[in-house]
């Protein structure tokens, strides 16, 4: 996408957000849009079809943008071992990816709702465990069958995404990165102290990557 085109959805997104929480998504015109954003009609309409096309259009830069990641941080010859060290990386840009597209998710979380962005891509979390992590065990969907487990860890991301975006604090893609890979490997009860017994380090999990 060249410079002006992209200086032009910028506009329309920052207008649209600030329309949503102004009037409403479904008050919101594509007049409103296009007046805030300062284009005439017809250059929106060269972008997207109309204000439900555009949200769908945000939805999926962002699951494209989640398939890049995910797929560039496979190993080539999995284990459990590289395969779980390896998800820190992959977590830490997903996290940079919500810093970066903070406005976009804004503007799903309060139009579409974070259970359709959660679908997408709890879809697209199946399709690892799937085709690389159940291949390595037998014992998989032994204790927790894979139809909640990838729910729960998708639910966790978006939750520290929304906390993030809702807070004043200044975190960073790795502090969250950490939470969440401390949750995966130890579990919620013991990542938090609730249950006694040995906790995976995840400094020394995470020097494995």
């Amino acid at each position: 996408m060249d410079r002006r085109k992209r200086k032009t959805r910028e506009a329309i997104r920052q207008a649209c957000l600030e329309l949503i929480n102004e009037k409403g998504f479904e008050a919101m015109t594509i007049l409103d849009i296009t007046e805030r954003a300062d284009i005439n009609r017809g250059t929106f309409y060269l972008h997207y079809v109309d204000k439900y096309a555009m949200l769908d259009s945000y939805e999926e830069e962002i699951i494209d943008r989640m398939r890049d990641i995910i797929e560039s941080n496979l190993p080539d010859a999995p284990t459990f071992d590289n395969f779980i060290s390896t998800r820190y990386p992959t977590l830490v840009q997903i996290f940079e990816c919500f810093r970066d597209e903070r406005d976009v998710l804004d503007i799903l979380f309060k139009t579409k709702g974070i259970i359709s962005i959660q679908q997408r891509l709890t879809e697209l979390f199946g399709y690892v465990f799937t085709e690389i992590v159940q291949p390595l065990s037998s014992d998989l969907n032994k204790h927790v069958p894979r139809e909640l487990f990838l729910p729960i860890i998708v639910s966790i991301c978006l939750g520290f995404a929304q906390y993030w975006m809702d807070s004043n604090e200044e975190y960073t893609p790795e502090f969250f990165a950490k939470g969440v890979l401390g949750i995966i490997v130890n579990g919620p009860a013991k990542a938090m102290g609730l249950l006694p017994g040995d906790v995976i380090d995840i400094e020394k999990l995470i020097e494995k990557a």
